[in-house]
């Protein structure tokens, strides 16, 4: 059964430390034993709490080096703050929370720190994560205690059997807990459910079932483009290349013959929505643009590999014609197919070859223009639901639509900025786009055939967001041929 709640360590888990000066040279600096620091840090500091760090640094001094406090505490403050301005976030940690929060698991925070050690959780974006903290320092007691775990237990509302813990301890994160009932998974340590290179590889394991069981492992051969790729490692992506949703993981292995391979996969939060991105992929090659290939991994929760796009990812804004060209491309293919996730971050840059070319990615928002309340409905799920749908019903549900002039124009403004009309740029920016949307002009018959064909195929395709999520039925095909039968200059126009 999936946890209800996961409780997590907080540093060498969520938070690393890359330098420990308070920590390790305090000793040192102030001239006392190590055995003396390491008492005071025991039985005084992480169990007890302090106003602010003038207060935590000169009860320090005073315990270690009473006789020259005042000194003691300004070399105590100083290695303090050194030590904590080194505190980052283990990339893919807040990621992974916020994976997990969205599904509807309960989050918790139990950690062993002195106080000043505190502020890195709102420092970092980690305070909103949690429906629970403990910390040693405000609770007065410590890990392995059990009383500090099953205060915060209780403040979830979830029994021990229902939790699974995650640290980097042996004795505080998979000992302690797992002898109150807790499934446990060790960060760099032998965990009994799992164990894990960084917290972030948590979002790669199936947790309906004890022992975990992960979805990539490194060893295994991955059955995509009629080849297998041998896993051999497996990173979790930095905090700000995942989107606001998703799991991200770079997958190194190799294919066939031994060589290197790079693919991405992709973890959804709505699973059905690797069928969208699966599909859109497909409609990129099949209208010219450059796509990446992929696969969908087959498992209790589908996962999707993409091969890797060429290039650096667009920094923002551009003032290159030849980017601009192509951005218009990828404009015009927005535009027709609804990508309401078009943007710099999503498009990659490539000269590889002598010539520009951008390859767009994350395309599970595409296909999604009409927003129809699906309220009462019995089977949103299905395109049924909508095709037979009275005409007057289907005019009284339908709330809005995604693609707008002031849509339109934001998503131009991300690539093109405020370049003003008969610039280089907005001149190279509308030419991709009327070249593209005349070309698929010529082709419309064959991309609505195909549309037609994905949409009474099975799985349905899930498509929109929130409260408007439905099947794509054979009303959005007609939607879209109606955008392939419009003028493109009228249609260039709606995006100023």
């Amino acid at each position: 059964m999936t946890p209800a709640a996961v409780l997590f360590d907080l540093y060498g888990t969520l938070v690393r430390v890359s330098s420990r000066p308070f920590s390790r040279r305090l000793p040192e600096a102030l001239g006392v034993p190590r055995a003396a620091w390491s008492a005071l840090l025991r039985n005084g500091l992480l169990t007890r709490a302090f106003p602010d760090d003038e207060a935590f640094a000169r009860f320090v001094a005073e315990s270690l080096a009473p006789e020259r406090a005042a000194w003691a505490t300004g070399v105590s403050h100083a290695l303090l703050s050194a030590e904590r301005d080194s505190v980052s976030l283990v990339p893919g940690a807040l990621s992974l929370l916020a994976f997990l929060k969205r599904r509807g698991v309960k989050l918790g925070l139990v950690s062993n720190l002195a106080s000043p050690f505190k502020s890195p959780v709102a420092a970092l974006g980690l305070a909103s994560a949690f429906d629970a903290v403990a910390y040693s320092c405000d609770e007065g007691v410590a890990k392995p205690d059990p009383e500090i775990y099953g205060r915060t237990l209780a403040r979830l509302g979830v029994t021990a059997e229902d939790a699974l813990f995650v640290g980097d301890s042996s004795l505080n994160d998979v000992r302690a807990p797992a002898a109150l009932g807790m499934r446990t998974a060790g960060v760099g340590v032998a965990g009994t459910d799992a164990t894990l290179a960084t917290v972030a590889h948590l979002g790669l394991l199936d947790l309906s079932v004890s022992p975990f069981v992960p979805w990539l492992a490194v060893g295994e051969a991955v059955p995509v483009w009629n080849e297998g790729v041998v896993v051999e490692r497996v990173v979790p992506l930095a905090d700000d290349e995942h989107g606001r949703y998703n799991l991200v993981y770079r997958v190194e292995g190799c294919g066939r013959g031994g060589a290197p391979v790079t693919l991405y996969a992709k973890r959804f939060l709505r699973p059905e929505s690797v069928h969208v991105e699966m599909f859109v992929y497909g409609l990129q090659a099949l209208t010219g643009l450059p796509a990446c290939e992929a696969a969908i991994l087959p498992g209790p929760e589908p996962l999707l590999a993409i091969t890797e796009a060429p290039g650096r990812r667009l920094a923002g804004e551009t003032q290159d014609p030849e980017i601009a060209y192509e951005a218009g491309r990828h404009f015009a293919f927005g535009f027709l197919f609804s990508n309401a996730d078009l943007r710099p971050r999503n498009s990659f840059e490539d000269r590889s070859a002598g010539s520009t070319r951008l390859t767009v990615v994350d395309l599970e928002h595409c296909l999604f223009n009409l927003a129809i309340d699906t309220g009462g409905l019995e089977r949103p799920e299905r395109p049924e639901t909508f095709d037979l749908m009275a005409k007057d019903e289907f005019a009284s549900r339908l709330k809005k639509t995604v693609l707008t002039p002031r849509s339109t124009r934001r998503a131009r403004r991300w690539f093109c900025g405020d370049a003003p009309k008969g610039s280089p740029v907005d001149k190279a920016f509308r030419a991709g786009f009327l070249d593209f949307y005349r070309s698929q002009q010529k082709h419309a018959d064959a991309l609505v055939d195909a549309l037609l064909a994905r949409v009474r195929a099975e799985p349905p395709l899930v498509i929109g967001t929130h409260g408007y999520r439905r099947a794509m039925a054979e009303v959005d095909v007609a939607d879209i041929r109606a955008r392939l039968e419009t003028d493109p200059e009228a249609a260039y126009e709606a995006t100023w």
